[in-house]
């Protein structure tokens, strides 16, 4: 006689997470595009190249992506600190 065997049940299964799955914001750029979080889709891939090739030439070196990307959050936050504080 042939048992067959079920494979555990793994713990981190979609029926057992809580919340929602957020999907990514598939990147403009070829040929591999960059995925990143919704919440950064207002970051597109033209804006952090503008962004790197303008602070690169500040810097005087080359800007990565990443800094590109916490460049234009600060810039985000500072612009709503300055709504906030116009809002009062």
């Amino acid at each position: 006689m042939t048992r067959l065997l079920t494979p555990p049940k793994s713990s981190t299964d979609d029926r057992d997470m809580t919340g929602f799955l957020s999907p990514d914001e598939p990147g403009l750029c070829a040929p591999i595009p960059i995925r990143r979080p919704l919440s950064l889709a207002w970051v597109s891939d033209e804006l952090i190249a503008k962004t790197q090739r303008l602070w690169s030439a500040r810097y005087g070196r080359e800007v990565s992506m990443d800094e590109a990307i916490e460049i234009l959050h600060n810039v985000k936050r500072f612009a709503e600190m300055l709504l906030e504080r116009n809002e009062k």
